[in-house]
C-alpha cells in the first residue's frame, strides 16, 4: 500500500488539528513554484505576481544554508484565505509535501534549466552573491581562497548531485506520472516567454488574454531581476571532462528522462 494519502484521507487523519483543518478550509486554490536554483525562478514568479494579483506567501521559514522543506507555519500565522500562490522554492518531493499537495489541490509549476547553464551561472552567484546555499556547504572566505578549477570541481560534485535528488525526486513520483505537475524550462520561458505564461496559467485553470500577460511582461522589463546574464547555451564553455562527471549522474537513474536538463 502506497505511504501517500489521498487528499480526502489527509484531512480525515488531521482533524484533531484545527490549524490544519482551519488551512484546509480556507484556501480554495493554490499555486506553487517548485524549482531548481538558477532556473530563472525569481522571474517567472514576479510574472505570477503581476499577472494574477493573488496574496503570496512563502512556504519556508528560513534560507541560506537550511533546505527549503515545505513549512506551513508562514501560511498559518498570515491566515491567508481564498486564493494563494507560493513563489519559487528549492523544495525536494517527499511522501509529506505530496500530502499537503493533496490536500490543498496544489498546482504545481516545476521549473529547471540546462545543467550546464546552470553550473556557469552557479559560479557566478557564489562569485558575485551569496555563498550559503542549502545544496552545498561553502562560506566566503573558503571560495574566495580556491582557485578557479576547484571552484569548479566544487559545484560539480558536491552542488551538482542536490540537481539530481532534487529532479529526479519530482519526476518519479506519482504526481508526475498522473500530469499534476506541469514541467517549465528556463529556454522554453526565455525564448516565448508569452506562449510559456500563457500555457501555464491554462494548466492551472487561470486563462488571461495575450494582452494582460504581455502588459505583465512589459513591466517586468523595466524592474530589476536576478536573471544573472540570463543567456542560454553559456554552459558550452564548459571543459569537456566536467561536462562527463556530470552526464555520468544519470547512470544512477536509468529510466528518468533528462532531456529537460540538456542531458
Amino acid at each position: 500500500m502506497s505511504s501517500v494519502l489521498t487528499g480526502e484521507e489527509y484531512k480525515r487523519y488531521h482533524t484533531h488539528d484545527f490549524k490544519l483543518r482551519q488551512l484546509i478550509t480556507n484556501i480554495d486554490k493554490h499555486i506553487w513554484l517548485v524549482c531548481a536554483p538558477k532556473s530563472g525562478s525569481t522571474w517567472l514568479t514576479r510574472i505570477f505576481k503581476d499577472v494574477l494579483k493573488w496574496p503570496s506567501v512563502a512556504l519556508v521559514s528560513g534560507f541560506d544554508h537550511r533546505e527549503q522543506e515545505l513549512d506551513l507555519s508562514p501560511l498559518l500565522a498570515k491566515g491567508t484565505t481564498g486564493h494563494l500562490l507560493t513563489p519559487h522554492q528549492h523544495c525536494r518531493y517527499s511522501s509529506y509535501t505530496h500530502q499537503v499537495i493533496d490536500a490543498l489541490d496544489t498546482k504545481v509549476i516545476l521549473q529547471v534549466r540546462d545543467i550546464f547553464d546552470t553550473i556557469v551561472s552557479f559560479y557566478d552567484h557564489l562569485t558575485n552573491d551569496e555563498t550559503a546555499v542549502p545544496s552545498g556547504f561553502m562560506n566566503r572566505q573558503t571560495w574566495d581562497a580556491l582557485d578557479q578549477d576547484t571552484r569548479w570541481s566544487y559545484i560539480v560534485d558536491l552542488i551538482i548531485p542536490w540537481y539530481f535528488n532534487f529532479y529526479c525526486g519530482w519526476v518519479t513520483s506519482t504526481l508526475y506520472s498522473d500530469a499534476r505537475i506541469k514541467m517549465v524550462t528556463y529556454n522554453d520561458l526565455k525564448n516565448d516567454t508569452l506562449g510559456t505564461v500563457s500555457s501555464l496559467l491554462d494548466y492551472c485553470g487561470e486563462h488571461r488574454k495575450s494582452a494582460h500577460i504581455q502588459t505583465a511582461l512589459d513591466r517586468q522589463k523595466t524592474r530589476k531581476n536576478r536573471l544573472n546574464k540570463g543567456v542560454i547555451g553559456r554552459g558550452g564553455t564548459l571543459p569537456e571532462h566536467l561536462k562527463e562527471r556530470v552526464r555520468g549522474f544519470t547512470r544512477y537513474y536509468p529510466s528518468v528522462d533528462f532531456a529537460p536538463l540538456g542531458l
